[in-house]
């Protein structure tokens, strides 16, 4: 076989190994700035890495109380108190039984476990987190909007710090770090400041509620009277109610676990 017919085969694979080695390159280059903190994470970037090295915690208990909010069956906010407790054990993460729990709210004490490790540089390994829910009437607990509390409640136990008793948070937890918007906000805030709480956090862009006002028409047309209905979307500045109706509640918006330690974690 002539050397002059081979000559541009080789050529073009030298031309495409060349292209796949800078392609090699630049997703090396991505790679290690994702790690390094070219991304945005919702806190240092030290603390988010999944490389980070875990330091055992001390073979003792941990324990620290958040205030929780829940809307009851029928539609009332309820304020309640969830303990946190870390023992000596075998690295399971338990909710307890009494009352019972749905499975979202048994997964969002897992995440919440994942995200206080990678806040706090400790491993929950060989460790017991057991989380309680007190104070509440109800035989069965739903929904995952008590994990923000439960993430600052674990984070102020690993740290051996305490959580403010004046305030309540709201809001899911990701993986991420970042708190999820929930339900039932304004019945959540209305418990809260029933009970003289001086603040109550709740997640980003939901210090604002957007409802929907039923608004009825009557027109008679002959013998009859027809009737429609249509929903009108009405904005509430959830400071602005409560101070209406003589709460002095503060309520302050967080975006992610970082926010929300610095504003509950003393």
């Amino acid at each position: 076989m002539s050397p002059a017919i081979d000559a541009p085969h080789e050529s073009f694979l030298a031309r495409h190994s060349l292209f796949g080695w800078v392609v090699a390159l630049l997703l090396l280059f991505f790679a290690v700035g994702y790690f390094v903190g070219f991304n945005s994470a919702p806190w240092p970037a030290a603390q988010l890495s999944e490389q980070q090295t875990l330091q055992l915690l001390a073979d003792q208990k941990f324990d620290s109380q958040i205030n929780i909010v829940s809307v009851t069956s029928d539609g009332t906010g309820s304020l309640n108190q969830a303990d946190v407790e870390i023992s000596p054990g075998s690295g399971r993460v338990l909710f307890s039984i009494n009352p019972f729990v749905e499975p979202d709210t048994q997964n969002s004490v897992k995440t919440a476990a994942l995200v206080a490790q990678k806040f706090t540089g400790k491993s929950l390994a060989g460790k017991d987190l057991i989380v309680t829910v007190q104070n509440t009437p109800a035989q069965l607990i739903g929904g995952p909007s008590a994990g923000a509390a439960i993430t600052v409640a674990t984070i102020a136990a690993i740290e051996k710090k305490g959580v403010r008793t004046d305030a309540a948070i709201t809001g899911t937890i990701n993986s991420d770090g970042t708190i999820g918007q929930i339900g039932g906000v304004i019945e959540k805030a209305l418990a809260a400041a029933d009970q003289n709480l001086s603040l109550f956090v709740v997640p980003k862009g939901q210090a604002t509620i957007t409802y929907y006002e039923q608004v009825r028409q009557a027109q008679d047309r002959g013998n009859y009277t027809i009737i429609r209905t249509r929903y009108v979307p009405k904005t509430v500045d959830l400071q602005q109610a409560l101070e209406n109706d003589g709460y002095k509640m503060k309520i302050v918006e967080a975006q992610d676990i970082n926010a929300a330690v610095g504003l509950l974690v003393t």
